[in-house]
């Protein structure tokens, strides 16, 4: 049984809280002042708002106080059109949300200037996955912690540490491969044949006629073009089945940790709407806020976050009036069953969903 800590929203402003937060539940075991230490974060996609702020990512990064000057923040581009599509626009992104230096330590994008920086993981023979596409900056930091918005999600139900390890820290390669079970299509009513996705094709996979074609027998799915058309005419065909795509980002998350050191998941349980922090703000939360978790063990961080969401009630502008004890997520996203990622991660040897749950007093 692993053990996750709680410190409740009402104590959750003071310094103390969070020093007495991070130190019960931290793992700092073994860093060495000239290790690096990555804290993935999600800084939220422009118009967002309810995202992890830059204060409280100081915040717990002080209170971790992990031995090391060598800390950056970091996370990976995105495979839809936006600002964090690439490092150049994303860079830009991350300093109107308040992060980067002199305000936050600096901001490194993880899988490089396009989305293809990234180390390849073999993976267990027992897996649905063969290998595993994890962004360079991440697996060859020499630790690691992960700071969570736990919320809904459009594909998982809900999204916390499990999510933000393996959907957030794969190369625009491996969330390719999570999302869909086609290669990248092209709208051919947007195509203007300018031939740049071809250019930047490494396999040769591309051709342009009347509008570009991909042969999807040589495409290698590293998903290049999407971030070079400029008429976003290069698509993802978001047409993953569920269970499949749960157990695709499980394996990622199992991979991520294989190839890093993790010491400490913090989970914020604030502002806890039905979509992630990658849309704008559209809807109100579910619940009222409650707090921060923080553990060793994701599984559990997980499983304690759902538990809590679950058990308070709904809030008065709730999209869901589900009371307590109700799985609000469900409640608002029938058809996804988000325990799922939790059972699957489980089974792979990613933590417990036995947990206990202790109070920072």
């Amino acid at each position: 049984m692993s053990k996750v800590f709680f410190l409740p929203i009402e104590k959750s402003l003071t310094d103390e809280g969070f020093s007495k937060l991070l130190n019960s539940a931290a793992d700092k075991r073994g860093i060495r002042p000239m290790d690096t230490l990555a804290v993935k974060i999600h800084p939220g996609e422009e118009g967002n708002t309810s995202f992890v702020s830059p204060k409280y990512v100081n915040r717990i990064i002080e209170a971790l106080d992990p031995g090391t000057d060598r800390v950056f923040l970091t996370d990976t581009t995105v495979l839809y059109p936006g600002k964090r599509m690439t490092a150049p626009d994303y860079l830009k992104l991350i300093h109107e949300h308040g992060f980067g230096m002199p305000d936050t330590p600096p901001f490194i994008i993880a899988d490089g200037l396009h989305g293809e920086d990234e180390t390849t993981v073999k993976m267990p023979e027992s897996f649905h996955t063969d290998e595993a596409h994890i962004a360079f900056t991440i697996s060859s930091s020499d630790t690691l912690a992960v700071i969570s918005h736990f919320k809904g999600h459009l594909l998982s139900g809900f999204g916390g540490a499990l999510k933000n390890l393996g959907m957030g820290c794969a190369s625009r390669a491996g969330k390719l491969y999570q999302h869909s079970s086609v290669k990248p299509l092209i709208k051919t009513e947007k195509c203007t044949a300018c031939g740049i996705c071809a250019a930047h094709c490494h396999v040769k996979a591309i051709s342009v006629g009347a509008y570009a074609k991909i042969d999807s027998a040589i495409c290698t799915g590293c998903g290049e073009c999407l971030g070079r058309c400029p008429e976003e005419a290069v698509r993802v065909s978001w047409n993953q089945n569920m269970n499949i795509f749960l157990k695709r980002m499980a394996e990622y998350a199992w991979a991520t940790v294989h190839v890093s050191r993790p010491v400490v998941y913090v989970n914020f349980l604030t502002s806890i709407v039905p979509d992630c922090d990658c849309m704008q703000d559209s809807k109100a939360p579910f619940v009222d806020d409650i707090g921060i978790l923080a553990a060793i063990d994701p599984v559990a961080i997980d499983t304690a976050s759902l538990d809590l969401v679950t058990a308070a009630p709904a809030s008065e502008n709730s999209p869901v009036k589900a009371g307590k004890g109700v799985n609000k997520f469900t409640a608002y996203r029938p058809d996804i069953n988000g325990i799922l990622q939790l059972s699957i991660a489980e089974s792979i040897g990613l933590g417990s969903m036995e947990y206990e749950l202790i109070e920072i007093s």
